[in-house]
C-alpha cells in the first residue's frame, strides 16, 4: 500500500515537470524575434523607361436611328412653329438651318434646298445681305454636291454680284474659291462618266 502510493506520487510529479518543460518551450519560441526587413537603397522614382505611355484611342461612332432623327425634326418643328407664330426672325433663321442641316445628313436633298431658300426669302424680305449671301453661297455648294453644277453655279455667281455691289472683298475671295470648286466637281463628273462609258463599250466589245 504504501509503494503505491510512492509510486502514484512520483507519476504526479513526472507529469508536472513535463508540462512545465513543454509550457517553457513553448513560451520560448513564442518570443522569438524574425529578422528585420533590409531597407533597399534603390530609388522608386519613375524614369523615362517606366513611365505609362498615353493609349490613342479610336473614337467609336454609331449610326442614328430613324427614331432618333424623327424626334430631332420633331422638335425643331415645334420650336419653328413658334417662331413663325410670333415672327422671330433670328429663331427662324436658326430653325430652317438646322432643319438644313438634318436633311442634308439624311440626303433628303429637295427639302434641304427648300429652307435654304426660305432662308434667302426672308434676308430679302428683311433687306438683310449677310442672309443673302449666306443662304446663296449654300445653295450653290449643296447643288454642287449633288450634280446640279450649272445652278450651283448661278448662285454663286449671284452671291458674287452681290458682294462685288458692296464692295466685300474678302467674301468675293472665297466665293472666287466655291467657283473653282464647281468647276472641280464637274471636270471630276465628266471623267466619271467617259470611263464608265469605256468600260460599259469594253464589256459590250
Amino acid at each position: 500500500m504504501k509503494w503505491n502510493m510512492i509510486k502514484v506520487f512520483c507519476l504526479l510529479l513526472l507529469s508536472t515537470f513535463i508540462s512545465f518543460s513543454a509550457n517553457a518551450q513553448w513560451w520560448k519560441k513564442k518570443q522569438t524575434r524574425l529578422p528585420l526587413l533590409e531597407v533597399s537603397n534603390k530609388s522608386n522614382a519613375f524614369t523615362e523607361a517606366n513611365r505609362l505611355k498615353p493609349v490613342n484611342l479610336q473614337p467609336i461612332t454609331f449610326s442614328r436611328s430613324r427614331y432618333s432623327y424623327d424626334t430631332q425634326e420633331a422638335y425643331i418643328m415645334k420650336e419653328l412653329y413658334h417662331n413663325l407664330r410670333f415672327r422671330i426672325t433670328p429663331e427662324i433663321l436658326k430653325g430652317f438651318n438646322s432643319l438644313v442641316a438634318l436633311y442634308i445628313e439624311e440626303s433628303r436633298y429637295s427639302e434641304a434646298k427648300w429652307y435654304l431658300l426660305q432662308c434667302n426669302y426672308l434676308g430679302h424680305k428683311n433687306n438683310d445681305t449677310n442672309v443673302i449671301i449666306s443662304s446663296l453661297v449654300a445653295l450653290g455648294m449643296l447643288k454642287a454636291d449633288i450634280g446640279e453644277y450649272d445652278q450651283a453655279k448661278q448662285d454663286l455667281e449671284e452671291a458674287h454680284t452681290i458682294c462685288k455691289a458692296q464692295g466685300r472683298m474678302a467674301d468675293i475671295a472665297e466665293i472666287d474659291k466655291k467657283l473653282k470648286l464647281v468647276e472641280a466637281k464637274r471636270f471630276a463628273n465628266i471623267k466619271n462618266d467617259i470611263r464608265y462609258a469605256e468600260v460599259a463599250e469594253d464589256k459590250k466589245g
